[in-house]
């Protein structure tokens, strides 16, 4: 075992685990095999689960059906993959709409040197998870690779 993870590949762990979990089931009850199955490490899938748990605690309290468009600046920076993957996680409650808005923020900074694609959006979105404040981010602890989430 590894005692690393890419951040990307941790995306896609949680990406697999939001489109395939019940809503309002238990992370605890999800069955990790399937994402062996495709390849993903221990600490690949236990990253994803430490980060949707800590992400679960963070309630939203924005209206359901809220929908927001790129201006034109944005539009020429963001492919339409990269922002339908940004919705896709806002749509699945992983990200605020504080959240889209940091996230966006970031991307047309660095769409000022190139266009961001779906791995630049996710590697935006990974880094701001991984750095981002929540309520129970003060005693956030890292797993290291070779630890399980209980």
């Amino acid at each position: 075992m590894t005692n690393s993870y890419s951040v990307e590949r941790v995306m896609d762990v949680i990406t697999f685990i939001m489109s395939v979990q019940e809503p309002g089931s238990a992370l605890s009850a999800f069955d990790t095999k399937a994402l062996k199955t495709f390849g993903f490490s221990e600490a690949e899938i236990a990253a994803a689960l430490s980060w949707l748990m800590e992400r679960a605690r963070v309630t939203d309290d924005d209206s359901p059906g809220r929908f927001r468009i790129l201006h034109g600046i944005e539009q020429n920076m963001i492919t339409p993959d990269a922002w339908g993957m940004l919705m896709m996680y806002h749509e699945m409650r992983f990200l605020s709409t504080d959240d889209v808005e940091q996230i966006l923020e970031r991307a047309v900074m660095l769409g000022m040197e190139r266009e961001v694609d779906v791995a630049e959006i996710k590697a935006i979105i990974a880094a701001y998870v991984l750095y981002s404040a929540t309520p129970s981010s003060s005693n956030r602890r890292m797993l290291m690779g070779d630890e399980m989430v209980n």
